[in-house]
């Protein structure tokens, strides 16, 4: 068994929805994988049971956790992007 990587995955999510965005995949043992996954409207417990259904073929291998990274996460990347970009001018 190899372990799926990170581009995998979100290959694989972005197949159910393009908008769905891999933060970060951790894998705090063997046979488990933790998701976070994050999305312009949010993330709840529909969006998250989505993935998991979607992922199934991964719990042959694995028990899987999706989640969202949090607020604090959204607040960063909402700040980053509505700093000025840099003209090429």
């Amino acid at each position: 068994m190899t372990d799926p990587t990170e581009q995998e995955i979100q290959q694989q999510i972005s197949e159910l929805d393009s908008e769905i965005d891999l933060v970060a995949l951790e894998k705090p043992r063997n046979d488990a994988l933790r998701l976070f996954i994050d999305h312009p409207d949010g993330v709840d417990l529909a969006l998250c049971e989505r993935v998991t259904k979607h992922l199934k073929h991964l719990l042959v291998d694995y028990s899987l956790e999706v989640s969202s990274p949090g607020p604090k996460y959204r607040d960063r990347r909402n700040a980053a992007s509505s700093e000025p970009k840099e003209s090429l001018q």
